[in-house]
């Protein structure tokens, strides 16, 4: 490259380095005009380690501007109006790489045939990269038809932020909309289409963001890979209800591999799930907004070990689950519109802070599982905790902050018929559920699988659980004091023991902690501020 294009790129990433927030207009342009016969898709060669790629069906070579040890790709490199349409591997650098605009991969259908798996472009993130976007209304768009192939390491995750954390280093550790997130859309199966459009190509639904489309009839379909990704300070209202979150899976198909990943500091939900069969494995939610898993829309997959961790001042639900939203639900469409949403979660670990919102709570109270909507959920070995806000953060848990709460007609029934079930968990809240069903049944009584019931009901089906509404005993041990970590050896609240189920009980153990040393956050050296119930 050009030496005098090197010095404006550097300036100009000096001058930024003082700003403290996004929408900042670097002004350097990623088009190399230099001699390169090549049509390497991947870095740019000895002179310049930026991503290139070639125009397709031209000779023109586009390629990020490096900046001292980082890269920087204006809008002319890939942006909202101008999405990647070849596959695109970013090398892995020192420094870092900074998008002036959004990173959409792929074409945008929102008519007739979308692209399938495999037509669309690749977009391969190599391990121990760190990618960042100046503007907080910027994020990553994975088309339908398109991949991201972002696989990192344990010992060289890949990280998405935002300017302000990456390269100015002013970010706080509890800043959020510093950039969008990570949104993918999938030919998967909604039920906010039909059968019909299904069938013939005219499944079309709006995702949340600038206006793209998801959906079809293909839930095994792949959109790539995600293993040890790290999802920092994103989230972006839109408009009132329309906020995008760590990582949206819209119809995304089972396919698709999403295991060691984190979302840390997001405004609204941590990991958000429209329809779709993708599977998840080892997930951290760590000072989510609102809730940290929230499944819609026709999702029939697994989360299977996860850990989440409200913030001391925020944070909504450990999951949300609902069959249809409840605008449709308004506008007349049935609870039990099909494709049903059936989540299945376990070995699921949730602190909360019992932070309520209208103590300062940005979308709703801390609180543990919530089924509403029509929605259908299977969880298991899984902990809601409440202990630490009580004895540490001195916050008393009321009604807003049970474990547990199903709504709607639908789901209510589903619930006694064991279409929803609760297994082998320890549900730990000053208030572990409030209310009854039609027939009188408390919602107690079905967590704890009462057969007969009051109304002569068996809800063996929720076998294994255990409700601790004393979460200031002493003698609860239900987590290695100060840690997330489940004790080998558990009691409850009058000191009697908890049976570890088979298949373990919560999401991490100390001899098994697949949070280490990838994760951020969580441990000293790799966080900006302790847990606060350390």
């Amino acid at each position: 490259m050009n030496k005098s294009r090197l010095v404006l790129a550097g300036v100009a990433l000096a001058g930024l380095g003082a700003c403290s927030g996004g929408g900042v207009e670097l002004n350097v342009s990623t088009v190399d005009n230099s001699v390169n016969n090549s049509v390497n898709q991947g870095g740019g060669g000895a002179n310049n380690p930026c991503a290139s790629y070639t125009v397709p069906n031209t000779a023109q070579l586009r390629q990020g501007t490096q900046a001292g040890a980082d890269c920087i790709y204006s809008a002319n490199f890939v942006g909202v109006n101008n999405p990647l349409l070849t596959d695109l591997t970013i090398p892995f650098i020192t420094g870092v790489h900074i998008f002036q605009d959004s990173l959409f991969v792929g074409q945008n259908v929102n008519t007739g045939r979308a692209p399938q798996e495999g037509e669309g472009p690749t977009l391969t993130i190599e391990a121990g990269n760190t990618i960042t976007f100046l503007d907080s209304a910027d994020y990553i768009l994975v088309n339908r038809g398109s991949k991201i192939v972002a696989n990192g390491t344990a010992s060289a995750p890949i990280i998405f932020t935002g300017y302000t954390d990456a390269v100015t280093k002013t970010a706080g550790p509890f800043d959020v909309q510093l950039w969008g997130g990570l949104v993918i859309n999938g030919n998967g199966i909604t039920n906010n289409c039909t059968d019909a459009q299904r069938a013939n190509n005219g499944c079309h639904v709006v995702s949340e963001g600038q206006p793209s489309h998801y959906g079809g009839n293909n839930n095994a379909e792949s959109s790539g890979s995600l293993r040890y990704v790290i999802v920092k300070h994103a989230g972006f209202e839109v408009a009132p209800d329309d906020e995008l979150n760590g990582i949206t899976f819209n119809a995304v198909g089972s396919g698709t591999v999403v295991e060691n990943i984190q979302v840390y500091s997001a405004y609204d939900d941590g990991l958000e799930f429209f329809g779709g069969a993708v599977n998840v494995s080892n997930a951290l939610l760590l000072y989510v907004r609102d809730d940290s898993l929230d499944f819609s829309d026709g999702y029939v997959g697994t989360v299977d070990t996860a850990l989440a961790i409200h913030a001391a001042d925020n944070g909504n639900w450990c999951i949300e689950l609902d069959n249809i939203g409840a605008s449709r639900s308004n506008a007349g469409q049935p609870f039990d519109l099909a494709p049903v949403t059936v989540a299945t979660v376990r070995n699921y670990t949730c602190i909360v802070s019992n932070m309520l919102q209208s103590q300062g709570g940005t979308h709703g109270d801390s609180a543990g599982f919530r089924i509403r909507q029509g929605g259908r959920a299977q969880i298991g070995n899984s902990i809601v905790y409440s202990g630490y806000a009580n004895r540490i953060l001195g916050k008393v848990g009321n009604a807003n902050n049970r474990c547990h709460r199903v709504e709607s007609p639908t789901g209510l029934t589903d619930a006694q018929n064991g279409l929803t079930t609760i297994r082998d968990s320890v549900l730990a809240c000053e208030v572990v559920a409030s209310g009854a069903f039609a027939n009188g049944d408390t919602f107690v009584s079905w967590l704890s699988g009462a057969n007969p019931s009051a109304a002569g009901l068996n809800y063996g089906f929720n076998s294994g659980n255990t409700l601790i509404t004393n979460v200031a005993s002493a003698s609860l041990s239900l987590l290695e004091e100060g840690t997330f970590y489940t004790r080998t050896a558990p009691t409850d609240a009058a000191g009697n023991p908890i049976a570890i189920p088979p298949g373990g009980l919560g999401g991490v153990l100390r001899s098994d902690d697949w949070t280490f040393p990838w994760a951020y956050g969580l441990r000293a050296g790799n966080r900006g501020v302790a847990l606060w119930f350390e």
